[in-house]
C-alpha cells in the first residue's frame, strides 16, 4: 500500500499503530492533537516517536473548542479519573474525539491524496462509543462521501484500523515484535511524569507490558 495518515498520542497502541504502518505503507504521515487534554504531555512522546519513526511529516493540530467543554475527567481537572472501562460510558470519554480526529485526518489526506487513514482503536476501547466498528465503518462512508480527492479520482480513502478485536496485551506484543522503543511512549491520564501508577491508562499499561515480558527502564 502506497500511504497513510496515522493518528499519534504518544501511547502504546498509537506507537505499535506507526511501527506497524512502517511496515505496511510506502510513505507514512502522522498527526497528533492538542485539544486541552490533562495529558497534554504525550504529544510531547508523539514528537519524539515520529522522529524516531522517520515519518515524512508530524501535523499537530489544536483543537480549542473543547475548553468549553468539561464534562470529561480528561478535560476537567476537577473530575475524578477512577471510573472503570466496565460503566456504560467512561469518565474519561470526550465527546466526538475520534469522529473530530477523523474528520481533520481526512481534510489532510484529502488535499495530500493520501488514501488510509490510522487508527488505533481496539477490543478494550469498545465502551467508549467512537471506538466501535461500527463507528469506523460510518466514519470510512462520511469520508468518501464527502472527498474531493475520492470524488476526483474514483479511489477511496479507508480507514485502517488493525487492532479491532485485539487486547492491549496482544497489540504489544505485536509491538514487541516490530521493535517499537516502548520506553519512548506515555500513558497516564493524569498526565504527570512520571506517570501516577494508579489511573485505569498506567494500570492497563502496565498489565499489558508485563504480560509481554516487557521491563523498561
Amino acid at each position: 500500500m502506497k500511504n497513510v495518515i496515522v493518528l499519534l498520542s504518544g501511547g502504546l497502541d498509537s506507537a505499535v499503530l506507526l511501527w506497524l504502518c512502517k511496515q505496511r505503507f510506502e510513505e507514512v504521515f502522522a498527526i497528533s492533537f492538542d485539544y486541552g487534554q490533562r495529558h497534554l504531555v504525550e504529544l510531547k512522546y508523539a514528537k519524539e516517536l515520529s522522529k524516531i519513526a522517520g515519518v515524512c511529516e508530524h501535523i499537530v493540530v489544536k483543537l480549542p473548542h473543547y475548553s468549553l467543554l468539561n464534562d470529561s475527567s480528561l478535560l476537567n481537572l476537577e473530575r475524578d479519573l477512577s471510573q472503570s472501562v466496565e460503566s456504560s460510558v467512561p469518565q474519561t470519554y470526550v465527546p466526538m474525539r475520534n469522529l473530530i480526529f477523523l474528520a481533520i485526518a481526512s481534510s489532510f489526506a484529502d488535499e495530500k491524496g493520501i488514501e488510509n487513514i490510522a487508527i488505533g482503536v481496539h477490543a478494550l476501547d469498545s465502551p467508549y462509543p467512537d471506538c466501535r466498528p461500527e463507528f469506523i465503518t460510518s466514519a470510512e462512508s462520511a469520508i468518501n462521501a464527502g472527498s474531493s480527492y475520492v470524488s476526483k479520482t474514483k479511489r477511496r480513502i479507508s480507514i485502517f484500523a488493525p487492532f479491532l478485536g485485539m487486547t492491549k496485551g496482544e497489540i504489544v506484543n505485536l509491538g514487541k515484535s516490530l521493535g517499537v522503543p516502548f520506553e519512548k511512549t506515555y500513558s497516564c491520564y493524569a498526565g504527570t511524569e512520571p506517570p501516577c501508577g494508579k489511573c485505569l491508562a498506567c494500570t492497563q499499561r502496565e498489565k499489558a507490558l508485563f504480560e509481554a515480558k516487557i521491563t523498561l527502564r
